[in-house]
């Protein structure tokens, strides 16, 4: 699976508002957290997230379902 398919993935299922910092993300899923921090502004500026410190609000996850399924969202 690609990166933002995990990503997806591993955000969803933990509710709507994660307490959650971008290097635990990275740490779980491998990787560094820039790249991390990347993919969620993404998700950000297509609306499915919204960020502040350590915590993320998903708005979307019916499209974060589609990325983590690797389908057009």
């Amino acid at each position: 699976q690609r990166l933002d398919q995990r990503l997806a993935a591993a955000l969803l299922g933990r509710g709507q508002n994660l307490s959650l910092a971008h290097q635990d993300l990275a740490d779980e899923l491998g990787t560094v957290r820039e790249i991390v921090s990347r993919l969620l502004r993404r998700f950000e500026r297509e609306g499915w997230v919204e960020l502040s410190r350590e915590r993320i609000h998903i708005h979307n996850s019916t499209a974060l379902r589609a990325v983590a399924a690797a389908l057009p969202a």
